[in-house]
Order: structure tokens, then C-alpha cells, then sequence
């Protein structure tokens, strides 16, 4: 198997190290890449004709997240192993990045596009950095919105790169940074065209060669005089101060724990911090809260987006669009917002749609909004039900549609924000139904859940629950209504109905299985 990184070593003693995954679009954190970086720091120590080193990437991002199948083993693990093996497991990537960090030959990341997670780590642990000036390459550390934190010197590193509020903020939000901003705030050293990357990389690295790792240098917040001392008042506080309710600040672990690593772990050496932080990192993997949001939300959202997405080859050409009435003041955003080319025609039915699709078809279809009023007479044919866009996105229902009339909704979905299509049949909106039982309480909701797989209402368990929490209809802490009812079920059994009573025996089986 070809390496995931590719090596030039030019005359002056400076290496260039591309990562470029084979067979992959965009390049992730796997055990193979860390084998290749573990790989590649013995060849730089032993070799004496290597000076610096610039990191950089062969793919049109610089490095997002982590291997699906590598953070399915943590999560897995972390029910499992005793914590001196756990933190063995899920500290090699931190561990790693220390000694990146300290080597005597200076690493500098050019980073030429996206850089997210495990991908912003990395280049936070090289001695400096430099990235493409590209508003479309956003730097950030997103794990919070999967109930974690950054686990390989995220919360460490960053607030004494970018000041303590600065980095608290991006790590209590999970938002990301354009490149111009992450220049202003001191996280990279300078944002240059494309074309000029790698020559601005190699001006860095050859300043640098020659000279020790020093961290009062390297990180302008080293002292963190302005980082508070640790205690539970002071934790409820910075929560508030940034936007996190008590309630959140309840039912998030992720939210405490980040405070708590960057609290606990202010001032000490970023080897010393970084143990700290992975210490805490553990408590959130065995947390059922961080396990449920990565399924959910991480995990089966991204196979979700893949089985629901719209043939490659159609396309929504443009839309004509009748009347829309003030409640559909969602579908009158999202579709200026589209950039499709849009046609209004009085005669069409109020809040009708009609799609044309790049294969030539029309397709006429109902709009509607989740939080629109239940009708006693549904109108014939397609429906579209389209939720806000909240901290996950949204989601586009397709109801009573044909295979055609699905794909070409589909294909609309990804031009509304990236929504997710799906699919529930032709029973009616799932997504309200739902809802409305979640305003009772979550577990009338898992039964509902429960009751329209029955029915064959929701034709899948674990999509069903990425859609409950996408459209914000469930919490996203509960991983969905149906994880709520696996965890709950012993006692949820009461409510059951005759027939759910009956079928509970094959339900329990195939649930348990959608959610391993």
C-alpha cells in the first residue's frame, strides 16, 4: 500500500511532507496516518540532512476529523478497557503531537484549505503556521456539537495561541474561522494566495532551522495569567458568559468538561496539559451523553447523508413557485438563498413547487414547514416538510413521493443548506409526530418512535433518529428517540400498547443492532 505521505527533500535541507490519503477525497486522522507520522518524526530526528520540515496537504482540504471506523473503535473501546489502556488508545494521536512539537527541526504547516478538528491540531502543534487566504478554508474545532472536546492538545493549545476568550469561545461554540480572522487572532502567522503557499511555508521553516523549540516563543498566551482558577462557580460562570444555558450546561457534559480542561490545565507545560486534558477527554467517551451524539450525529449522520444524497448526475435546473403563504416564510428564505433560478406563477396551487431536474423532468410538489398546523385533509401527491436550520442543520421530509419525485427533492435538499432528505413514506410527517409527542415529554416521544417503525412509518431506526435530532425535534443529547427508548426501555415497556407488546421481542433485536 502507498504512503498516506509523500516526501521531497530539497537542497537546502528542507522536507516537504504532502499528505495526500490514497483513494479518499479529503484526508482524515486514521491509524495508518498516524503509523506515517509516527514514521516520518524518526526519519527527521535520525537524518542529519534534514533541517525543517513543511506539512502540507496534496488534497483541496488540509485535514478534517478523524476515520469514521477509528472513532467507532474509541467509542466502542471506552465501554470496555480499563482507563490506563483507553488512555494508552485515544492519547496516541496528543502524544504524538508533543513530540512534534519539541523536535529540534522546526515543522511548519502550510495549510492550503480546511482545517477541522484533529486537522487544526496538528497544525497548532507545529512551530508555526501559515494558510492559504481562501475564505472557504475554515479553521476549527467542532467537536463539542458531537458531545467531545478536542482530545489530541486542542484545549491546551489554542487558548495560548488565541487568548483565553478567544479560544473558550471556539470551543464552547464549535465555530469555525476564516482564514482572516484566524490570521488577526494569532493562530496562523500570515493567510497568502495559493500560489504563494508553500514559498511563504518554506521562508517560515528556514528562519526557524536551526533553532531549539521554545514554548514562550511558539505561544504568545504561554503565561495564562488571565485564565481563572478552578472551581464549579467559576465554571457555571464562563458557561454563561458564552451562551450556555444551565440547562445545557446539565444535559452537554462537553461543555464543563472543556472549561474544566482548559481551567485545570492553564499553566502548565503543554506535555503535562495535554495528559490533563486527555484524563478529561475519557470522562466524556465513557459519558452515554457523548456516545449517544456521536452515533447519532457524527457517525450515522454522515452514512445517512450518503444513502439519502441524489443521483451525481441530477440536478435541480430551476423552480416555479406559487403562492407562498406567510407560514411558509422558511421555504421563502431557503429558496432565495438557493440560487436557483426561480419563476413565480399565480396559477399554481398555493405553496406549490414545481422542480425542473436536469434529466427533463417536472415534478410538482407540496411545501410545507415543520411547525406548521396539522391539516384534517392532507393534499395529494408529494410534500416537502422543511424544518429550521438549527445547530445541525435541517431537514427536508420527503412525504408520498415517487423514486423520481424523491431524487429530485433530494437533489433540492442539498441546494437548502445541505438539508437532509428524508424519506419518511406516505404515512404522513413523521417529523411531526414527533414532535408533538416531545412536547409531552421524551418518552411519549419514544413511544411514538417506537410506533412508527412498527407501522413502517420510519423505514430505518438509526436514520430516524438523525433526523429527529437534525430538525431539532429531539435533543441532541438523547442521540434521538430511539436511542432515548433503547435506554430507557425496561421502563418505557408499561406504555406499550397490545401490538407493541406483541412485536417488542423482534424490535428489541433490530434496535439494539441499529444503534451498535
Amino acid at each position: 500500500m502507498s504512503s498516506p505521505i509523500e516526501l521531497s527533500l530539497e537542497a537546502d535541507g528542507l522536507l516537504l511532507a504532502t499528505i495526500d490519503m490514497p483513494g479518499r477525497s479529503m484526508n482524515v486522522f486514521s491509524a495508518g496516518l498516524m503509523d506515517a507520522i509516527e514514521a516520518l518524526m524518526d526519519r527527521v530526528d535520525a537524518e542529519a540532512a534534514v533541517r525543517a520540515v513543511v506539512l502540507t496537504s496534496g488534497k483541496k482540504a488540509f485535514l478534517a476529523g478523524a476515520d469514521l471506523s477509528m472513532v467507532k473503535g474509541f467509542t466502542d473501546s471506552a465501554q470496555v478497557l480499563p482507563e490506563p489502556a483507553l488512555f494508552d488508545l485515544c492519547g496516541r494521536l496528543g502524544r504524538l503531537f508533543v513530540r512534534l512539537e519539541a523536535s529540534s527541526k522546526p515543522w511548519v504547516a502550510a495549510v492550503n484549505g480546511l482545517a477541522l478538528g484533529g486537522g487544526l491540531e496538528l497544525a497548532m502543534a507545529c512551530r508555526a503556521r501559515v494558510v492559504v487566504d481562501d475564505e472557504r478554508a475554515v479553521q476549527g474545532l467542532p467537536e463539542v456539537r458531537w458531545g467531545l472536546l478536542p482530545g489530541a492538545g486542542g484545549t491546551q493549545r489554542l487558548p495560548r495561541l488565541v487568548g483565553f476568550e478567544q479560544g473558550l469561545s471556539m470551543l464552547l461554540t464549535g465555530r469555525s474561522i476564516k482564514p482572516v480572522e484566524a490570521v488577526a487572532c494569532g493562530l496562523y502567522e500570515a493567510a497568502v494566495p495559493a500560489d504563494q503557499l508553500l514559498d511563504k511555508a518554506r521562508e517560515v521553516a528556514r528562519r526557524l532551522a536551526g533553532h531549539p523549540f521554545d514554548a514562550a516563543e511558539k505561544f504568545p498566551h504561554l503565561a495564562q495569567m488571565d485564565v481563572p482558577v478552578h472551581d464549579g462557580e467559576t465554571v457555571r460562570r464562563l458557561a454563561g458568559e458564552h451562551g450556555v444555558s444551565d440547562a445545557d450546561l446539565r444535559d452537554y457534559p462537553a461543555y464543563r468538561t472543556i472549561i474544566d480542561c482548559v481551567l485545570l490545565g492553564a499553566r502548565h507545560p503543554v506535555p503535562q496539559a495535554s495528559a490533563i486534558e486527555m484524563r478529561q477527554f475519557l470522562r466524556l467517551m465513557r459519558d452515554p451523553v457523548a456516545a449517544n451524539m456521536m452515533r447519532s450525529l457524527f457517525l450515522n449522520r454522515q452514512r445517512a447523508d450518503r444513502a439519502l444524497a441524489a443521483p451525481a448526475d441530477l440536478k435541480i435546473e430551476s423552480v416555479v413557485v406559487g403562492p407562498l403563504s406567510p407560514m411558509q416564510s422558511l421555504w421563502s428564505q431557503a429558496l432565495s438563498a438557493s440560487r436557483l433560478p426561480l419563476t413565480e406563477d399565480v396559477s399554481l396551487a398555493p405553496d406549490t413547487l414545481v422542480l425542473n431536474d436536469s434529466r427533463g423532468a417536472f415534478h410538482t410538489v407540496h411545501v410545507q414547514s415543520l411547525g406548521d398546523a396539522p391539516r384534517s385533509v392532507e393534499p395529494a401527491g408529494a410534500r416537502a416538510v422543511l424544518s429550521p436550520v438549527g445547530p445541525y442543520g435541517r431537514v427536508l421530509e420527503i412525504i408520498s413521493a415517487t423514486p423520481a419525485e424523491a431524487d429530485a427533492l433530494a437533489s433540492l435538499a442539498s441546494r437548502l443548506g445541505g438539508a437532509l432528505p428524508y424519506r419518511s413514506g406516505d404515512a404522513g410527517s413523521v417529523l411531526r409526530r414527533l414532535a408533538s409527542a416531545g412536547a409531552i415529554s421524551l418518552d411519549a416521544q419514544a413511544l411514538v418512535a417506537l410506533q412508527l417503525l412498527d407501522a413502517g412509518a420510519a423505514p430505518d431506526a438509526a436514520t430516524l433518529d438523525v433526523a429527529a435530532c437534525a430538525a431539532g425535534v429531539s435533543p441532541a443529547w438523547t442521540g434521538g428517540p430511539v436511542t432515548y427508548l433503547w435506554r430507557h426501555h425496561r421502563q418505557l415497556q408499561s406504555g406499550f400498547d397490545d401490538r407493541l407488546r406483541s412485536n417488542w421481542p423482534q424490535w428489541q433485536g433490530r434496535v439494539q443492532e441499529a444503534l451498535a
